[in-house]
């Protein structure tokens, strides 16, 4: 079963957090509900040279070269087959049943930084590590400053702050299962 991850769109969350030692970065997954869809296609055996096949799609015609490695097994007659042993003129069906299933990773990263300037909802700040860092916050985010939450309205030069940046990416996990079987000319 082959695993891949589609990237989706990335929302930004910003929640308030208690005080933390550094910036940390952590990540965290949610799993949703799986769908599956079977789709399947048939078509007869031009030739095989090597791994590759050349099979003629059926109803439309188009011929089309498929790579298959030398272990696949195709059930023809009711019989395990591999590419070597396939034959001009058997139809080939293969059906392939995919799952889908979303999944939520949230990201998350606590950062710790000294006020040096706040105009409106921008604040500048000097982080832990020496940079400077400009940021522009909604109204209702909030910083934690000795343990209480302070609107960045409230923040003066010279406080220590701490803030909590939560990303969201929606992402798919696809596994796909496919079965090939066929039957051979007479």
């Amino acid at each position: 079963m082959n695993t891949y991850r589609l990237m989706g769109a990335a929302g930004v969350v910003l929640l308030l957090a208690g005080p933390a030692a550094a910036q940390t970065t952590s990540k965290a997954t949610e799993s949703g509900t799986a769908q599956f869809t079977v789709a399947q296609v048939s078509g007869e055996v031009v030739m095989v040279d090597g791994n590759y096949v050349l099979v003629k799609i059926r109803p439309s015609g188009v011929q089309r070269w498929f790579s298959v490695s030398p272990d696949r097994q195709f059930i023809i007659d009711g019989q395990p087959k591999t590419v070597s042993q396939l034959t001009p003129g058997t139809v080939l069906t293969a059906t392939a049943v995919t799952k889908t299933l979303p999944v939520t990773v949230r990201t998350t990263t606590i950062t710790n930084g000294t006020v040096l300037n706040v105009s409106g909802r921008n604040v500048s700040v000097r982080l832990e590590n020496g940079e400077r860092r400009s940021y522009t916050v909604p109204d209702s985010f909030r910083f934690n400053v000795e343990g209480k939450p302070v609107s960045v309205y409230k923040l003066q030069k010279g406080m220590n702050v701490t803030a909590t940046k939560i990303v969201s990416e929606p992402e798919s996990e696809i596994s796909t299962l496919s079965v090939v079987t066929g039957k051979a000319p007479k």
